[in-house]
């Protein structure tokens, strides 16, 4: 019993630190985390498929995230197959929005956001090369190009960061990026 109410609360506390209320995040983040890779708290991302984009402050100067501005980007991402939304890791939003400021570019071009589990089956089923228990399913991972800058030079930035998984797959103009261990292929 012990055992079980220690998973509850361990649970419980990891589903808050996924995604606090604004007011409560900022003294969530601090140490040697990757939480520190932050950018300028600006983002900009366009979705691929859909065209639609989102440039948007999501975190005040003063460290507070704003729900509404995580609730757009949650949206833009949302999956191709059903349209639905999840939550993308504000973890890997830092991440992005760092990478981005990193390079000076104007914006993210986002491949692939978030996907339901039915959408990633069936992209595995179309192109084969999609992980079954892929991080996209969970909000911890984005496929993406940065306009002006070379896969190449985004792979090795990257990869400097050991903030997560890097993934370079020949022939596709995308790199994918996780908030999941540190590996890269």
């Amino acid at each position: 019993m012990r055992a079980r109410i220690a998973f509850i609360l361990i649970a419980t506390a990891a589903v808050l630190l996924w995604r606090l209320p604004s007011t409560e995040l900022r003294a969530s983040v601090s140490g040697n985390s990757p939480f520190t890779l932050t950018g300028d708290g600006r983002l900009v991302v366009a979705d691929t498929h859909t065209g639609e984009s989102v440039s948007i402050m999501y975190r005040t100067p003063n460290g507070l995230y704003e729900d509404a501005a995580l609730d757009a980007i949650d949206y833009t991402l949302r999956c191709h197959g059903k349209g639905e939304e999840y939550p993308i890791s504000l973890k890997l939003i830092e991440l992005v929005d760092n990478i981005q400021d990193h390079f000076g570019a104007t914006r993210a071009m986002v491949v692939s956001g978030y996907r339901s589990p039915e959408y990633n089956a069936a992209l595995k089923r179309t192109l084969g090369r999609v992980a079954h228990n892929s991080l996209h399913m969970q909000g911890l991972a984005m496929d993406i190009q940065l306009p002006g800058v070379s896969k190449r030079d985004l792979v090795a930035y990257a990869r400097s960061l050991k903030a997560g998984g890097v993934g370079d797959y020949s022939g596709s103009n995308f790199v994918h990026i996780d908030v999941g261990p540190v590996r890269s292929w």
